[in-house]
């Protein structure tokens, strides 16, 4: 499973506090990628919303039927050639009209004339609203980067007035992402770890966030680990020599088990190695307050499980 549907199933997941916000997310979701259709076999017109994922489009129907007075149909449509599928929910009936004006698909001016220009709706000041909201969206038209190869985020819009107000609505509340178009579509992206964390932990991702921080910094461990080796490796020194092996030894026992591989003990010796891997082995001892038999017997201990790892490995 992809990390985009491990956030989409985690965020279905999640508790709906208030009494309308199911009717936030399924606003949020028809602005990202409804379209105004017209059924010939129901002879309806309708609202058509399309997803790869069954899990998405059962969860958005359900909230849909709940909060609107609406009826559904789904179809499945399999593409063999491409070995794929994706899911048509089309919503109709009495409630048709207050979903597309809560979506901010439909609104009247002041004679009561119809206006079907897409924009962002009002009621979206509180955050838990707009937190419902931007979760519907994210699960209609969102996606997630693996965090192990790179912190990305995006909401891909049809819409460049929509795609402009998301951004202004997301940076207002401490999550500033960048615009870009691409061809006909206009891109809201996410790039900076930090914040992809706090948009995932906003709309209630919080085991996805938690996931994507330890991908992180186990990445740039590993680049750092990569930057120090080189530079050690050009160094003749035996100090510098010793301590670029202690880095190596580090960063391959917490990208294999991770940190809970290590007691408190030699995770302390660890981090403060990999943090400051130019310290002689004297200047270590004196920065933990050991002694520097202590020191060096527990990076031997360290040492011992790397060399397990790798015979491992090897086998």
């Amino acid at each position: 499973m992809s990390f985009s549907r491990e956030v989409k199933s985690e965020l279905i997941e999640v508790r709906l506090r208030r009494e309308d916000d199911g009717a936030k997310l399924v606003c949020g979701a028809a602005l990202a990628t409804a379209s105004l259709s017209y059924s010939q076999k129901l002879r309806k017109w309708g609202l058509k919303i399309v997803s790869e994922s069954g899990e998405v489009i059962s969860f958005i129907t359900k909230l849909a039927l709940k909060n609107y007075e609406l009826e559904q149909e789904t179809v499945i449509n399999r593409h063999e050639r491409l070995r794929a599928s994706n899911t048509e929910l089309f919503l109709y009936g009495r409630g048709l009209e207050s979903l597309m004006e809560g979506a901010g698909l439909l609104s009247y001016d002041e004679n009561g004339e119809k206006s079907y220009d897409a924009r962002v709706p009002e009621g979206l000041e509180s955050d838990h609203a707009f937190r419902a909201f931007i979760r519907g969206m994210f699960l209609a038209c969102g996606t997630v980067a693996d965090p192990a190869k790179r912190c990305h985020i995006e909401f891909v819009l049809k819409n460049e007035h929509i795609a402009r107000s998301i951004t202004r609505l997301l940076a207002e509340r401490g999550i500033p992402p960048k615009l870009a178009q691409r061809k006909s579509l206009w891109v809201v992206y996410i790039k900076n770890g930090d914040t992809a964390e706090d948009l995932l932990a906003f709309m209630g991702a919080g085991e996805s966030m938690m996931a994507m921080s330890e991908q992180r910094l186990l990445r740039e461990m590993r680049n750092n680990s990569t930057r120090e080796i080189n530079c050690f490796l050009a160094n003749t020194d035996k100090s510098a020599k010793a301590s670029a092996k202690q880095v190596e030894d580090i960063s391959l026992i917490v990208s294999r088990l991770g940190f809970d591989a290590l007691s408190e003990e030699l995770y302390e010796v660890a981090k403060a190695r990999f943090d400051e891997p130019e310290l002689s082995l004297s200047q270590l001892a004196d920065k933990l307050g050991l002694g520097k038999s202590a020191v060096n017997y527990r990076l031997k201990k360290i040492a011992a499980i790397a060399d397990d790892l790798r015979a491992e490995q090897e086998q």
